[in-house]
């Protein structure tokens, strides 16, 4: 009977390591199918989310905007957009690239725009936005006024209209004589009566009003100076600074 015990005890503590051993290894097999199965959930998973976000790039006019959304209408549909609060919003203002924050974004400006688009939602999550310049305009005509305190001219044109002209920091001013052909000037050179050709960008929320980029004096080719009483009456429309 003891023989018997002993014998029994001994496979029980000889063989039990190996029915676990057996038996884990069994169970292993599901187990990592089951972890293989769950990866390639969250594979498939991000998967979809990477086809839904694409990086994407827009640009068009500012049709409606919002504190936190805006609708760009651009050559083929208009697009939501998302006004992130980490956007970046810029402009190039001056001849100087400006950071500029939301309530700067205003109906009608054009625009590109980065950031992700959410196929699903239809909708471009703004990353940063570029407000594009008004293209150059270009303008001929008499100097009727000059303005030392705030550095602006105001020329007026054959057809009768004025239009004040800022001098900026930028402006690049030439004066053309006979004797001396074209030659570098400054805001100094230009007086009432000048006929001058201006190259600049009109100021925003601002009528008849230019930014100077180039200014060409070609002197009073008249010889009349200008009526007092014209500068006047010009002066009595200046838009308010």
């Amino acid at each position: 009977m003891k023989k018997y015990m002993l014998f029994s005890l001994f496979s029980l503590f000889f063989l039990f390591p190996f029915a676990v051993a057996q038996a884990s290894s069994e169970a292993t097999p599901s187990t990592n199918q089951k972890q293989l199965n769950d990866l390639k959930d969250r594979l498939a998973t991000k998967v979809a989310e990477l086809r839904q976000l694409q990086r994407k790039a827009i640009s068009g006019t500012v049709k409606t905007v919002s504190a936190s959304t805006a609708t760009i209408e651009t050559a083929t549909k208009d697009i939501k957009i998302e006004l992130l609060d980490d956007i970046a919003i810029a402009q190039v203002i001056k001849g100087t690239r400006t950071k500029l924050t939301i309530d700067k974004l205003e109906k009608g400006d054009q625009v590109v725009v980065f950031g992700e688009f959410d196929a699903t939602l239809d909708l471009l999550r703004a990353k940063a936005i570029f407000i594009e310049s008004a293209l150059p305009q270009r303008i001929a005509g008499t100097v009727v006024e000059t303005k030392k305190t705030d550095y602006t001219i105001t020329v007026k044109t054959p057809e009768g209209k004025q239009y004040t002209v800022d001098i900026e920091t930028i402006t690049k001013i030439s004066a053309w004589t006979s004797d001396k052909g074209m030659t570098k000037a400054g805001f100094s050179k230009l007086t009432s009566g000048d006929s001058v050709h201006v190259i600049g960008t009109p100021v925003a929320k601002k009528e008849d009003r230019l930014s100077a980029l180039r200014i060409l004096d070609l002197g009073n080719l008249t010889g009349r100076p200008i009526p007092t009483e014209q500068v006047t009456q010009k002066s009595a429309t200046t838009p308010s600074q």
